[in-house]
């Protein structure tokens, strides 16, 4: 079986028995589930920008080191999967404050 294929299934897996979790012993709402997928694609959202952000940034920063020294610094420190990692945490943190906000200004009436 094909690496990819293997991972689709087995997420494809824990995704059903999760919601057959989520509906038979927790109580979720079925209808609930389509807001809260909207609601982590804008987490996953804010992670991806940050990650753009980050190896973006990191990308220009080598290789303007690498002009103004006129030395050879290896773009392959910007090949890490630390970066996604350290991004997500990023993202997932400047989504929850802009959320928070958001439901201050709500219940403030701002």
């Amino acid at each position: 079986m094909k690496t990819g294929l293997f991972m689709l299934t087995m997420v494809a897996l824990t995704s059903i028995g999760t919601y057959l979790v989520g509906v038979k012993w927790l109580a979720l709402r079925s209808s609930a589930l389509r807001p809260a997928l909207d609601k982590a694609l804008e987490y996953v959202g804010a992670a991806v920008l940050f990650t753009l952000l980050n190896v973006g940034l990191a990308t220009a920063i080598v290789l303007s080191l690498r002009g103004i020294t006129g030395r050879f610094l290896s773009v392959y420190v910007v090949n890490d999967v630390t970066w996604l990692a350290l991004s997500f945490v990023q993202g997932l943190t400047f989504h929850c404050w802009r959320e928070l906000a958001r439901a201050q200004q709500r219940s403030t009436g701002s």
